[in-house]
């Protein structure tokens, strides 16, 4: 895959649409001979990125517009989001405002497809909501990925735990084959006579400051389990591990008001 700093970018897009022009005109031809006529004839021709534009060719839908140029750079666009998933676009869901923080280059991409019109036509909204839909999912399954990741390091960190402690057992992951627990990750402590239980919800931040979020479920689930529940927050840029016990949490932990009720509390990892 070409990377996404080359597909999202003019000289891929039009090199894009100038190969599907000329193949529709000269449908036996291959993309290698495609390529040279473009070099020959276009004078644009030698400013087209064409490993990055034979990328897009071959990711995009075979109906997308050709005579359409706005429209073909919509769809390509969409297209880089979809496949490389930049982290900007989750910042989608609030606003085109976004495209001001981009590069001068993802910007002229938002620009030249006509994305950033004033006032914008009934069409142009159209695609910032279905983008802001995709850039939802893109966002969820960064957060599910960023998750996971914080629980194979925690599996592996039990792991060295429970073998210096000399404790002949392995931590379960647990949330894969149930997430309605409360927590993620089954492990072990020593205690009097055999290994009691040591259960732990995992959190993974990036957020600064750094902060994690408590469901009303995963605090009920720490109240009943008492000490033997602890929040594993990991700040996924250092790797750096922080054990937050029930009595670490609970001050921070709102209470429900009159016809209120709280059902998800936003904690800094600081606030200890």
């Amino acid at each position: 895959m070409v990377e996404f700093s080359r597909s999202f970018s003019m000289s891929a897009f039009e090199g894009a649409r100038q190969v599907r022009l000329r193949r529709k005109a000269s449908p036996t031809k291959t993309v290698e001979e495609i390529v040279e006529i473009i070099r020959e004839v276009d004078a644009e021709g030698a400013s087209y990125d064409f490993d990055a534009a034979i990328h897009l060719d071959g990711v995009l839908a075979p109906t997308v517009s050709l005579e359409d140029a706005n429209a073909f750079y919509r769809d390509c666009i969409e297209v880089c989001i979809r496949q490389h998933r930049p982290v900007w676009a989750r910042t989608i869901l609030y606003g085109r405002k976004l495209v001001q923080k981009l590069s001068l280059d993802e910007q002229q991409c938002f620009t030249a497809s006509g994305l950033m019109e004033d006032p914008p036509s009934e069409d142009t909204v159209a695609w910032w909501d279905k983008t802001a839909a995709i850039a939802r999912l893109v966002g969820d399954g960064l957060k599910m990925e960023q998750g996971r990741a914080a629980e194979k390091m925690t599996l592996e960190y039990e792991a060295r735990r429970l073998a210096k402690l000399g404790i002949d057992a392995a931590p379960k992951w647990v949330s894969v084959d149930d997430n309605k627990l409360g927590y993620d990750i089954l492990s072990y402590d020593v205690g009097p006579d055999r290994p009691i239980a040591r259960v732990l919800e995992v959190k993974s931040t990036m957020a600064s400051p750094l902060r994690y979020f408590v469901t009303r479920n995963e605090w009920e689930v720490c109240k009943k389990m008492g000490d033997a529940y602890l929040f594993y927050i990991w700040d996924v840029r250092t790797g750096n591990l922080f054990e937050r016990k029930r009595m670490d949490v609970e001050p921070h932990i709102p209470d429900d008001k009159n016809n209120g009720r709280w059902s998800v509390a936003e904690i800094r990892v600081g606030s200890v």
